[in-house]
């Protein structure tokens, strides 16, 4: 009997665990990512989880090729297939600055949109559609101009970083291993810096476009896009399913509903965090003092194990919803069983 109200006890605290996990990334669905997260993976199946997330390294967002083997701007260009420039000119039509019109789809596509989805939530007038319009040029023109002034740094950097891929992993010792780590985080926080900017152009860009609006627009609350997950990037879907999975997994073990295919799926997350941090010996980086020291069993395995136990127990029976779904299941859908024969 101790036995079994324990374990239901360590239902509901694993339950709850994962319940207030959940609540806390839909109370802040606006700055919860998983990206930070993935992108600190180590061990052996790293790359898998690098691979998640959607431009890692930034290539795409600033358009960066490498049809040529060496790393390239992307830049429109007219038919006869030569770029285009732009200008910056003073009222007097002298020409202060010159630049190729980069492309920059992952962001202008982005804002274009944006731009698009406002005019029609909102049906803005001829007036304010030409604003707007007029401050997604201002605003492209400004990236642009932005990538220009930084081109050569940005090209040195996919250049230092095609040297680094190429060369990581032929020397597996810790020192080596120790150098690889830094020199990857150094080679993010570099481009996270250039993409940082772009993203607040962007973020002004949508501020100066709700300044069009007037006010009975503005009372409408801003444009919301339609919900199509079929429209959504790898990341978003990650994050959604992270998000609402932790919240029914927890639910569901503090109802006891469904409880052992709960406990399963919380042993299955789990076993992601594991592997995203396993307490290895060799791996760098050790983890923090502050969270303790563990070989090969750390917090996140206890935990996946007790819920694994959890998955083999009847918890939900004894305590929960699960003993009405078993007798449902029992009265309505489960044959009788044949009678015994009867002794001659």
């Amino acid at each position: 009997m101790a036995a079994a109200v324990m374990l239901v006890i360590l239902r509901l605290g694993l339950g709850f665990h994962f319940l207030y996990e959940g609540l806390w990334k839909i109370k802040h669905a606006d700055t919860f990512s998983a990206a930070p997260f993935l992108s600190e993976a180590k061990g052996p199946v790293a790359p898998l989880f690098y691979a998640m997330l959607p431009d890692l390294d930034g290539r795409q967002r600033l358009g960066v090729t490498f049809d040529s083997g060496r790393p390239q701007l992307a830049v429109e260009a007219d038919a006869q297939g030569n770029p285009l420039f732009e200008e910056r000119k003073d009222p007097s039509g002298k020409v202060l600055g010159r630049w190729p019109k980069y492309k920059l789809s992952a962001y202008l596509d982005a804002w274009g949109d944006f731009a698009q989805q406002t005019k029609a939530f909102y049906q803005a007038s001829d007036d304010q559609a030409k604003k707007i319009d007029a401050l997604l040029e201002r605003y492209a023109s400004s990236a642009r101009e932005y990538v220009a002034e930084h081109a050569d740094q940005i090209l040195a950097h996919f250049e230092s970083r095609q040297r680094f891929e190429n060369s990581r992993g032929r020397n597996l010792a810790l020192y080596q291993r120790q150098r690889d780590w830094d020199r990857e985080r150094e080679l993010r926080r570099e481009v996270n810096g250039w993409l940082a900017e772009l993203e607040a152009l962007g973020r002004q860009f949508q501020q100066a476009v709700w300044n069009v609006l007037d006010p009975e627009q503005k009372a409408r609350g801003p444009a919301v896009a339609p919900w199509n997950p079929l429209h959504w990037s790898r990341l978003e879907l990650l994050n959604f399913a992270v998000t609402y999975g932790l919240t029914a997994i927890g639910l569901c073990l503090i109802l006891g509903l469904f409880a052992r295919l709960a406990a399963l799926g919380g042993a299955a997350f789990m076993a992601f965090v594991v592997m995203t941090q396993p307490a290895w010996p060799g791996l760098y980086p050790p983890d923090p003092p502050v969270v303790g020291h563990a070989l090969l069993v750390n917090k996140d395995f206890v935990e996946m194990l007790a819920l694994m136990v959890i998955a083999t127990t009847a918890s939900g029976r004894w305590a929960g919803l699960d003993f009405f779904v078993h007798r449902l299941w029992r009265g309505c859908c489960r044959k009788p069983a044949p009678p015994a024969p009867k002794n001659p």
